[in-house]
Parts: C-alpha cells; structure tokens; sequence
C-alpha cells in the first residue's frame, strides 16, 4: 500500500485505463483462517490486493446506489445508516408489542461458500445492464483461491473478506428469501409474521406456531432451490413472547427457551415494571 501511494495518480490513471479497456484481471484471494467467536472452530477469510479492494470498492458503491431502492426494510446487513443495533431493536419491539409468541431461529451452512454463482450473476442482470460490470463482478467470483501457496479454482460461493461480498450476499439473500418471505409466504400466514435479517444471519418471528412450522419446512425448500442448506442442529422452533414463561411453567420448566441472534442471547422474561 506504502509503494501504491508513492506514485498515487500515476497508478489510478493506469488502473481505469486497465478497466476501460476490459484488460483487468483480479487476483487470487488469499485464503487464511481466524477464530470463530463462541466455538473451536476457524472462519475462513479472503485477502484480496490492493487493486482489487479499490476496484471492488468502485464496483460496491455503483450497485448500492441501485439495490438500496430495492432491499426490504427488515433487511440491516452492511447497509449505509444501519447496523446490528437497529436490528436488535426491532427485533425486541416486534416481540414485546406485535403479538410474537414464537420465534424461528435459522441458520445457513457455510453460506458464503455456497452462493452459486450463476444464480447470482442472473439476479444482478435484472437490475444491471451494463455488460462490462457484470463482466468484472464475474472475473471477481472465477478469480480463485490461493491457501498455502496453492491455487483453486472458485466455481461457488464468494470470498469472506472481498469488499464487494457482503453486498453481493445481500443481494442473494434478497431474491432467495426477502421477497419470497414478503409476498409469497406472509400472506398466507394465519397471524402477524416478520423475519429480521442481518446479513446470512437472520430470526423470523410468528403468533402461531402453526406458521412457524410450516415456515421451517419451506424456507428449507426455497433455499434448496438456489444451492443453500440450513443446519439442523442450529435451527429450530421456541416459543417466545409474552406467553412463553408462563407455557413454560405449565410444562414443569422453570424458564422459556433463550436463542441468540447477533451476539446477544435474548431471554424471556418481565421489564422491572412489569409492563414489557
């Protein structure tokens, strides 16, 4: 970065030359390995260039100034003006005061190693038209992997750690779930419904639970569609709301079920006064 910034314009002249003449070429991610917060287990993450991070930034702001007029509202990921914490706040007031008794927490299996790729080049071309921003969000996909000093093709998913992923993820997730949610499976539910989404990591929350039921069973069918699977030992149906202390201790347990969703695990019980 040091030896970039030493002839600064002189590289950003060469670099858009590159790029208007269609003769950039990105490289290989370099792939390392960090710790998981709250397991044993490694993230795998990708160490683009310097180049590349600048391109992917340039391409990054081109296609949020078009999707940010399409992301549903629920939706907090990486968007400018909103974080975990807008997230969390929703989250708690649709449970407290939008008649949440049961909350579906959901988890999908190495998501950003499994977008397939294809699909997500066909949802971008609804909305982009130009080819050679496609042709380089390609080239940035199919550039491949180097762990260890050996290359790998990437014929799925997207790096963990690219500057353009996190959008790119969004975007999947919001033709393979957002707006299958908002306009195929909300209406048809019996009682208030919303799903709360963070980037992969999201919570659907439901008054009845009969919705919530047959919300596990399709959203497992819907992301099988677009190469996704869910892991069953980290998704599952609780009861929580208003009435979950109490259904709790009708069944003999002391408290309701807790789950935890961006960091924070939530629990079920009464505000100080007693209203909440």
């Amino acid at each position: 970065k040091e030896q970039y910034a030493e002839h600064l314009m002189e590289n950003l002249d060469a670099l858009i030359g590159r790029l208007h003449r269609m003769a950039y070429v990105p490289q290989p991610v370099r792939r390392v390995y960090i710790p998981k917060p709250g397991s044993d287990k490694q993230r795998p993450l990708g160490i683009p260039v310097l180049e590349d991070k600048l391109v992917q930034a340039g391409l990054s702001k081109i296609l949020e100034a078009i999707y940010e007029e399409d992301f549903v509202e629920d939706s907090y990921g990486f968007r400018p003006g909103r974080s975990c914490h807008d997230a969390l706040r929703v989250l708690g007031r649709t449970i407290e005061r939008q008649g949440t008794q049961y909350v579906v927490e959901a988890d999908i299996k190495a998501f950003f190693d499994n977008v397939d790729q294809n699909q997500l080049m066909a949802f971008l071309a609804h909305r982009v038209a130009d080819k050679r921003v496609l042709r380089y969000i390609r080239r940035f996909l199919k550039a491949g992997i180097q762990e260890d000093g050996v290359y790998r093709a990437s014929d799925r998913g997207t790096p963990q750690g690219g500057v353009i992923s996190p959008l790119l993820a969004n975007l999947y997730l919001h033709y393979t779930l957002d707006l299958w949610f908002q306009r195929r499976f909300q209406p048809g539910c019996t009682g208030p419904a919303r799903l709360i989404r963070y980037a992969d990591d999201y919570v659907a929350c439901f008054k009845h639970e009969a919705d919530a039921k047959r919300f596990r069973i399709e959203m497992e069918k819907r992301l099988g569609l677009y190469g996704l699977e869910i892991a069953p030992e980290k998704t599952r149906i609780l009861a929580f709301g208003p009435m979950a202390q109490q259904w709790a201790k009708e069944q003999g347990r002391r408290k309701a079920e807790t789950f935890d969703f961006l960091g924070f695990t939530h629990y079920c019980t009464t505000s100080r006064n007693g209203k909440w």
